[in-house]
């Protein structure tokens, strides 16, 4: 019989779990855990604001698809956690979310007088996919097994688990509280049965004009490789969801840009439509003036949560599966089949189309003279020195958007955004937690001002775990994307002029290198002053606000559909 604490036994679930990270803060409640964490392998990582510790183990999770945990201490620190966990959620994130609590003698129900009191229980529930507390010392195993069995149950996601000091300070015979394998506890995820995967494969043999859209799910799934094999094999174009971008290159030959008229021109004239690992949600401007009629189309949709199947667009089968097994599964079958053998003047016309429109948007960028620095010039450098093999971590509005376009393709889980719930402040951290899982890379953090300063103090953290992450900060002092709106309807603006930002001299107080840039002439040598660096670098980057502005009209066209819906000359009768 061995003696040990909650602690050490909650330390020793969460390393059978394959946990290797926990964001936090430190306090009183939850000593007996991160004494331990060091004899378990983990590693804690101090943060300057929990809901960072959330973003953190993001950016882990989609550069290495491993799981973290974080912590958050009674009552502020707790609730502190709240924008990362739901974030996590509306992104499909694992994350083990770990609230302390106070003795149960004053919690449960709270009363007035209780010190940071606050029921968490009530409080995360609309936020996780599961929540329970811990109120046994022998239960920890059980209930942590509890939340990881939730945790990857269909589309994952963040679960809670609430640790009352008592339990982790209490000690109990080891033999009591045995813990136990994942592999034992929990079955695998949803399989495509035999009948479907033939069916899709059929759909897709007879097509006169098939397409492939590949979503974010494909990434997370490891199934890269498998779309693109059933693509090749169909000899059909390619596009990828806004999140899906890094799942396949953009200079693979089938690829077609999916937010232009050759995308639209594509989606309209496919009599078969393969969707992998996406719900197309609004950002797809699933309208039929963008994918066309769909009585005149057969949709095969792969996802591994049911709530995402046949949401916009209606199905002729919908394959509630992982999404690499599934699309493993319709290769396999593609192969011995006689594919019609397609000619590929229907792939070249969307291709001159997609290389037209790219020229004529391009244009005006590439001849633009100043003064000041264009977005699409500087991002067309930072691609140029930190290439295809980073790790990039996109934050901001207009930013972003000039990011998604003009950045190089880049590796599966090497492209991250927040793109369902649109939460700004994300970059930082998540480039904090895709430099801890893969240390061997370059990763770059592009945000804008305004996104910039609601995690910049993790900087520090950077500095402090000696992370060499480069961070890129669009500067013009104004919340950009949000002036198009309120000039058009009242012709001036409100509340969008931030003033101008030092962010190098920020860096440089929190312990990293700094560089300011206000010539594009001198942006590369500075990215590589700060890729040489060993540590963090932030580099202040004065960008033009007008050229900021001048996103291409039709894809900020299409951005404001995204809130609107369709126009209404262009409503489907």
């Amino acid at each position: 019989m061995t003696e040990i604490t909650g602690g050490e036994l909650f330390a020793r679930a969460l390393q059978a779990e394959g946990i290797e990270f926990l964001f936090g803060l430190p306090s009183p409640e939850i000593d007996p855990l991160l004494v331990e964490l060091e004899a378990h392998g983990i590693r804690l990582v101090p943060v300057r604001h929990e809901a960072a510790a959330v973003h953190m183990a993001e950016g882990l999770y989609k550069t290495t698809g491993k799981v973290a945990a974080v912590v958050g201490n009674p009552g502020p620190g707790s609730a502190n956690l709240l924008p990362g966990v739901v974030t996590a959620l509306h992104e499909g994130v694992p994350v083990l979310v770990i609230t302390s609590q106070h003795r149960l003698g004053i919690v449960y129900p709270a009363s007035p007088s209780t010190f940071q009191g606050q029921d968490q229980l009530d409080l995360f529930r609309p936020a996780v996919k599961w929540g329970g507390p811990v109120f046994e010392w022998s239960r920890i195993p059980e209930v942590l097994r509890l939340a990881f069995r939730e945790m990857w149950n269909g589309r994952p996601g963040p679960v809670h688990v609430e640790l009352p000091a008592p339990i982790l300070y209490a000690t109990g015979d080891d033999e009591t509280a045995p813990v136990i394998a994942p592999a034992a506890s929990r079955g695998t995820g949803p399989q495509a049965s035999e009948a479907q995967l033939t069916e899709a494969a059929a759909l897709l043999a007879s097509a006169e004009r098939p397409i492939v859209i590949s979503g974010t799910g494909v990434d997370r799934a490891g199934a890269n490789d498998a779309l693109l094999e059933i693509v090749e094999l169909l000899g059909c174009p390619v596009m990828t969801t806004m999140a899906g971008r890094p799942t396949v290159p953009s200079d693979h030959p089938n690829y077609v840009f999916g937010f232009g008229p050759a995308g639209d021109r594509v989606r309209c004239e496919a009599d078969v439509l393969l969707i992998a690992g996406s719900r197309v949600g609004n950002l797809d401007l699933p309208y039929d003036e963008y994918w066309g009629d769909p009585a005149g189309q057969r949709l095969i949709q792969i996802d591994v949560d049911p709530r995402h199947l046949g949401v916009t667009r209606p199905l002729s089968l919908g394959i509630l599966a992982d999404a690499r097994t599934a699309l493993e599964g319709i290769a396999t079958r593609l192969r011995s089949m006689d594919l019609p053998a397609h000619n590929g003047d229907d792939l070249a016309r969307y291709r001159a189309l997609d290389e037209e429109v790219r020229i004529a948007q391009a244009t005006p960028i590439l001849e633009w003279q100043g003064p000041g620095i264009h977005p699409a010039h500087a991002i067309g450098t930072i691609g140029a020195v930190f290439g295809s093999e980073a790790v990039y971590t996109v934050d901001g509005g207009n930013t972003s958007l000039w990011a998604y376009s003009v950045l190089p393709p880049t590796r599966p889980r090497s492209y991250h955004s927040i793109l369902e719930l649109g939460m700004l402040g994300t970059g930082i951290p998540s480039a904090i937690g895709a430099k801890l899982g893969a240390q061997d890379r370059d990763v770059v953090c592009i945000t804008g001002d305004g996104a910039a300063g609601f995690n910049i103090m993790e900087m520090q953290s950077a500095a402090r775990e000696r992370l060499a992450i480069t961070t890129i900060i669009f500067a013009e002092g104004s919340w950009t994307m949000e002036e198009p709106n309120e000039l058009a309807l009242y012709g001036e603006t409100f509340g969008t002029a931030q003033g101008e930002i030092r962010w190098d001299l920020v860096a440089q107080g929190l312990g990293c290198h700094g560089e300011y840039v206000d010539s594009i002439e001198d942006l590369e040598p500075a990215l590589r002053r700060a890729q040489a660096h060993d540590g963090p670098s932030v580099v202040c980057l004065h960008t033009d606000h007008d050229a900021n502005l001048a996103v291409p009209e039709d894809m900020m066209a299409r951005f404001f559909e995204v809130y609107s819906g369709p126009e209404p000359t262009k409503q489907p009768a």
